[in-house]
């Protein structure tokens, strides 16, 4: 495994993409502790004590016109700054129902496996493997194809509820959640809940603090610098759903713009919770040239979150 240090790591051309695929002369990201194009940030800490202390990322491979990455990688860390490449999980040449456009990948364990959801070709798609570190085999289908919802099936994320029960979450203009079955390579459609949360675009994300469900997801386009995250609370996942407005949104002074497709770490044994989130640079960045970075979340005394402002100040917190 390759350290990722202050240097750039390797080009994401030679890891399964050819140079055309690649936009040209492309910076070195300067808001990244990853220092490197990245994506739609799926981060978690594992309860699995083989694994807890280090907190894994999955993430989109940016940098490519037309976000045209095939392969999944994992990054562990630490503390959130030191970064180390795990190595390559998936190639969607691998998978048997498509190839193109690896996408949003989010990762959860059951009973000692791993399961991780992906999009591939506008579908969302299912691999196993004994380890966070893969390597992953899809199933043969999607677990949800372009036709088995009246929505585009990308992003998926996994809740799991205070029961045990684990929820897919996706969509596109409309956000969806349907418990897994114990499978987990299936869900229970009959289930299925859906709304639209604000403006709601894509990349929906629930966690649940002090009894009290929180959804947020993106707004805008991915591609504009007002993309952003806004936030909602509910007693139920049913709803009703509170709207509070922003999580967290551009910061031009700081050429920092286009903050979204986030995801929420949380600190087993605290009360702490760490916000990771993509944005691209006001002036060499753009919708294919994304950054990761992580900051902690700040709750209020009624449960409300102050929002985030995104900085280059890189958040460290050392799991051990």
């Amino acid at each position: 495994m390759a350290t990722v240090t202050d240097s750039v790591v390797t080009p994401a051309a030679a890891q399964g993409s050819t140079a055309a695929d690649v936009e040209s002369a492309a910076p070195t990201p300067q808001h990244t502790p990853l220092h490197r194009f990245l994506a739609d940030p799926a981060p978690l800490v594992f309860t699995d004590p083989r694994y807890s202390d280090r907190y894994f990322l999955y993430a989109t491979e940016d940098g490519f016109n037309d976000w045209g990455s095939h392969t999944f990688r994992v990054y562990t860390s630490p503390d959130l700054i030191e970064w180390t490449d795990g190595g390559q999980i998936l190639d969607l040449h691998d998978v048997p129902w498509g190839h193109e456009h690896a996408w949003a990948p989010a990762v959860c364990e059951y009973k000692g496996r791993f399961y991780l959801y992906f999009v591939c070709e506008g579908q969302i798609g299912v691999a196993v493997a004994d380890s966070p570190y893969g390597p992953f085999v899809s199933t043969e289908r999607p677990l949800i194809a372009k036709d088995d919802f009246p929505v585009y099936p990308i992003d998926p994320a996994v809740f799991r509820d205070d029961d045990g029960t684990d929820w897919l979450l996706w969509g596109n203009g409309t956000a969806w959640i349907a418990p897994l079955n114990d499978d987990h390579v299936s869900i229970d459609a009959s289930r299925a809940i859906h709304w639209v949360p604000g403006d709601f675009r894509e990349a929906l994300w629930i966690f649940k603090r002090n009894g009290v469900y929180y959804a947020s997801w993106s707004e805008n386009d991915a591609r504009e610098p007002e993309y952003c995250v806004k936030y909602a609370t509910a007693a139920s996942l049913a709803g009703p759903w509170t709207e509070h407005g922003v999580l967290i949104e551009q910061n031009p002074a700081e050429g920092i713009v286009g903050t979204g497709h986030h995801g929420v770490i949380h600190i087993p044994g605290t009360d702490e919770w760490i916000l990771a989130y993509h944005a691209f640079d006001a002036e060499y960045g753009s919708g294919y040239r994304r950054e990761i970075a992580f900051a902690p979340l700040q709750f209020h005394a009624d449960g409300t979150i102050e929002p985030v402002a995104p900085t280059d100040d890189w958040y460290r917190r050392p799991l051990v």
